[in-house]
C-alpha cells in the first residue's frame, strides 16, 4: 500500500512537472509571439511615419504646380482679353463711324483734272444710309422732308464734317431721280466738299464720291 502512494506520488510528480515544462514551453512561445508582434507594430509606425511625410511634399509640389498652372492660365488670358477687348473697340468703333457719319475702311483716292477739284475719294465700302420711307420712293429736295433729310445723312457720312456745324450751300438732282449732288462746307469754308450719292430701292441712299474742292466758285 505504501509502494502504491509513492508510485503515485512519483506519477503525479512527474504529470506535473510535465505540465510545468508544456507551460514554461508556451509561455516562452507567447512571449517571442509577443515581441514578434511588437516588433512588427514599431516596424509599421516607423513606416507610416516614414511615408506621411513624403505624401506631405508630394502635395506641396502638386499645389506649387497647381499655383503655376493658374498663373500660367492668367497670363495667357490677360494676354488674349486685350485682343478681345482690342476687337470689342474696333467693332465699336466701326458702329459709331457709321453713326456719326465716318468710314473705317481706306477711301481710294485720285487727282482731278478739275481746277476746282483737289481730290476725288471713292469707296465702294462706304454704307447705305438706311431708308425709313416705304412704298414707293420719290426724291424730294425740300428741307425738312424725310426724303431730303436721309439725302443730308447720307452726304455728311463721308465728311469730317458735323451737320450741325455745317453750312449746306446746294443739294440738287444729279441726272436723274434716283441720283444727287451737294455742296458742304464747314462754317468757316475751310473745309469744302462735293458730295455725289445714289438711291438703292429699298435700302436708301448710298455716297458714291466725295470731291475735296480748292474753291466753291462755279462748284455749285
Amino acid at each position: 500500500m505504501e509502494r502504491k502512494r509513492r508510485f503515485q506520488t512519483r506519477a503525479q510528480y512527474a504529470e506535473e512537472k510535465a505540465k510545468a515544462s508544456k507551460f514554461q514551453k508556451f509561455d516562452k512561445n507567447l512571449n517571442y509571439l509577443i515581441g514578434l508582434v511588437a516588433v512588427g507594430i514599431i516596424a509599421t509606425l516607423i513606416f507610416i511615419l516614414s511615408q506621411d511625410s513624403e505624401p506631405k511634399n508630394e502635395a506641396a509640389d502638386d499645389q506649387e504646380d497647381i499655383v503655376a498652372s493658374t498663373e500660367q492660365n492668367e497670363q495667357q488670358t490677360s494676354q488674349e482679353e486685350p485682343n478681345s477687348s482690342t476687337n470689342d473697340d474696333e467693332q465699336t468703333d466701326e458702329n459709331n463711324n457709321i453713326e456719326n457719319g465716318t468710314n473705317p475702311s481706306e477711301n481710294e483716292v485720285a487727282t482731278s483734272t478739275d481746277p476746282l477739284v483737289k481730290e476725288v475719294q471713292t469707296n465702294p465700302d462706304w454704307p447705305v444710309y438706311p431708308t425709313q420711307q416705304t412704298g414707293e420712293h420719290v426724291s424730294t429736295f425740300k428741307k425738312g422732308d424725310i426724303d431730303y433729310e436721309e439725302k443730308l445723312k447720307a452726304i455728311f457720312s463721308v465728311t469730317d464734317l458735323e451737320q450741325e456745324n455745317a453750312i449746306v450751300l446746294r443739294v440738287g438732282n444729279n441726272g436723274s431721280a434716283k441720283s444727287a449732288i451737294a455742296v458742304v462746307t464747314s462754317m468757316d469754308k475751310e473745309k469744302k466738299y462735293r458730295v455725289s450719292i445714289e438711291w438703292l430701292d429699298g435700302e436708301g441712299w448710298k455716297p458714291t464720291k466725295l470731291e475735296v474742292l480748292n474753291s466753291l466758285e462755279g462748284a455749285y
